[in-house]
């Protein structure tokens, strides 16, 4: 908790830092909109929890919150009729890197700041600014952890987020370059998508587990995704032996790490993005800015030797 703590309160002190020389309009309410990927998601419902309880500490906030469920054009239609009734600044929680682009030049044509947090399009560049973490950076952690419990020639799955969603992207080439680029003689029997999706997860492990008798790891680019993996693992009595990672560092998988059930997770601040997310956009907005400096938060391994600390 003190890590997380402290992760926020950075993230709180740069927000507050930026734009300190221009003059700040204090308004008595803040109208913002958050537009969401898949509140289903139990990692970005966690960032809309952070966003809604932040919100309602700092008391002159009006939150207009949207899941996109998921689709595309739910998304692009929200972010629409959220410009058309008016908000002071967006942030954007993209579906996809490509179909979510649209979104960044409607909010840059209305005048409005439009802030990316936890994933990418591909002209964020445009963006007033990103909140998150570097998704390459948690392919490398998991890669760092395996390569010390996998054995030579190990026979591995790898389970991916819906494709075209920027941690998807990075996390693949995270783990591509630290892990499978690195250990060539290492056989990727299959890589593919589970949506984030626990259920979808579970069925995919069963499959792969059912097919592949020898296998030695599934590595998951999240942690609902790693459950849905172990649960099936477990089910068939085919844990022992067996090594399954995700990210994120959710409660259950935390719980399950201190259990010696997943062998590990990556810590991604849920809290810290939500919260620096809002804090960057009321900044832009007392502020008058359309483009301010990125705010990355560390990805932090969580393995059975500091699992204590995420508890």
């Amino acid at each position: 908790m003190k890590k997380l703590f402290s992760l926020v309160l950075c993230v709180a002190l740069i927000a507050m830092c930026m734009g300190a020389t221009a003059f700040a309009a204090e308004k008595d309410n803040y109208v913002i909109g958050a537009l969401m990927k898949q509140n289903a998601d139990t990692f970005v419902k966690n960032i809309s929890d952070a966003i809604v309880a932040h919100a309602n500490e700092l008391g002159n906030v009006t939150l207009d919150m949207q899941d996109a469920e998921g689709d595309i054009n739910k998304q692009l239609e929200q972010a629409e009729t959220m410009l058309t009734k008016g908000v002071d600044a967006v942030i954007l929680n993209a579906v996809d890197v490509e179909g979510s682009a649209p979104i960044v030049d409607l909010c840059l044509e209305a005048g409005v700041p439009v802030i990316e947090c936890n994933t990418l399009t591909n002209n964020s560049d445009a963006a007033t600014c990103y909140v998150g973490s570097d998704d390459v950076d948690a392919g490398r952690i998991q890669a760092e952890f395996l390569k010390t419990v996998l054995p030579e020639d190990a026979k591995v799955c790898y389970m991916m987020g819906p494709i075209g969603v920027s941690p998807q992207i990075y996390r693949l080439e995270g783990i591509t370059t630290y892990l499978f680029d690195e250990r060539p003689e290492m056989q990727v029997l299959q890589s593919q998508t589970a949506n984030w999706k626990r259920d979808e997860a579970m069925a995919l492990a069963e499959t792969w587990l059912t097919q592949y008798q020898d296998l030695d790891a599934i590595i998951c680019q999240n942690d609902d995704m790693a459950m849905g993996a172990l649960e099936a693992a477990e089910g068939m009595g085919r844990k022992e032996g067996l090594v399954i990672v995700g990210i994120d560092a959710i409660t259950d998988a935390v719980q399950a790490v201190s259990e010696g059930r997943l062998e590990a997770t990556v810590f991604q601040d849920a809290a810290g993005q939500g919260a620096g997310a809002l804090d960057v956009a009321i900044d832009c907005v007392k502020n008058d800015l359309m483009k301010t400096e990125d705010v990355w938060i560390p990805f932090i391994p969580v393995t059975p030797e500091n699992v204590a600390d995420y508890m």
